[in-house]
């Protein structure tokens, strides 16, 4: 199997909650594009996102096409009505600047919540692998990042899984500033607990915070610092908008963020990039001058 056991349950989730619950009591020899229409009507008024209807619409051509395959259905009219219009605005991205993100950390008072934001603004990793960080996985400046805490839970335990792809798992290095803060947690943690040992996670202790409980909590200090919420995927949005705008190279970036491709990179963050007219016309003089 191809899909991560985390994978597995969200397109479950997406299957029983609005394809299978839809279906229900319907004969899916007789389902017709009126049909599937009225599907995505019913989606439409669920105010989603264009991202997840999409997902949606994969899913349940996915599910015609098993259902094709080896239940004989005669045609996936999924497939034939296709995808959800995106009536989405295409906007730029929502990003701090350094002085954004200088004025936001100033008002963050708790030790713990300090570095950890501190952390994903500049290493630009994402949430689950920085909540799965441990103290066994820095030597001096270089991060070892190999884990993901995912949302979900196991027996009352969180389900940690490989990072989202094989180049994902990578090292990256950290500043000497950080680096020393980390290691003042170390330090923390170590009169905190009896049994320190460098297996303790390094935002949490013996446990890591919930992503929901991050989240209230930088949504306040946001408010208190008076600077526009952003999301905590939106740090490593930040962090490669700052590398980017101080030259370092598209693939350093992508090797640092853990992409699959250099393109991913270059598809995701060419939005959250100002356009700099004023340095187009200057080289477009200039080449004209000549």
């Amino acid at each position: 199997m191809k899909n991560k056991k985390t994978s597995c349950r969200s397109i479950e989730n997406r299957v029983n909650n609005y394809i299978l619950r839809y279906c229900k009591g319907k004969d899916i020899y007789n389902f017709t594009t009126n049909d599937y229409l009225n599907w995505q009507i019913k989606i439409d008024n669920m105010n989603f996102k264009y991202s997840y209807k999409k997902n949606l619409h994969v899913c349940f051509v996915t599910f015609l096409n098993y259902c094709k395959k080896f239940y004989n259905l005669k045609e996936n009219v999924a497939s034939l009505v296709g995808n959800f219009r995106n009536d989405e605005i295409e906007t730029c991205g929502n990003v701090w600047t350094i002085e954004d993100f200088n004025k936001f950390i100033k008002v963050v008072d708790n030790k713990v919540y300090n570095v950890l934001f501190k952390f994903m603004f500049f290493t630009g990793c994402r949430l689950g692998e920085t909540l799965a960080l441990k103290f066994s996985d820095i030597e001096n400046n270089i991060v070892f990042i190999h884990n993901n805490a995912t949302r979900f839970f196991e027996n009352e335990e969180r389900i940690f899984t490989s990072p989202k792809t094989k180049k994902s798992i990578r090292k990256i290095s950290i500043d000497n500033k950080l680096k020393n803060e980390i290691f003042e947690l170390q330090e923390y943690y170590n009169t905190l607990y009896k049994n320190f040992n460098n297996d303790l996670y390094v935002f949490g202790g013996k446990n890591i915070i919930a992503p929901t409980t991050l989240t209230r909590k930088k949504n306040y200090y946001c408010d208190v610092a008076r600077v526009k919420r952003i999301k905590l995927h939106e740090f490593r949005h930040s962090h490669a908008c700052l590398l980017f705008q101080h030259n370092v190279p598209i693939d350093e970036i992508s090797h640092r963020l853990g992409h699959a491709t250099l393109s991913m990179t270059m598809d995701v963050y060419l939005k959250y990039i100002p356009r700099n007219e004023k340095r187009v016309l200057e080289t477009l003089n200039s080449l004209r001058l000549n």
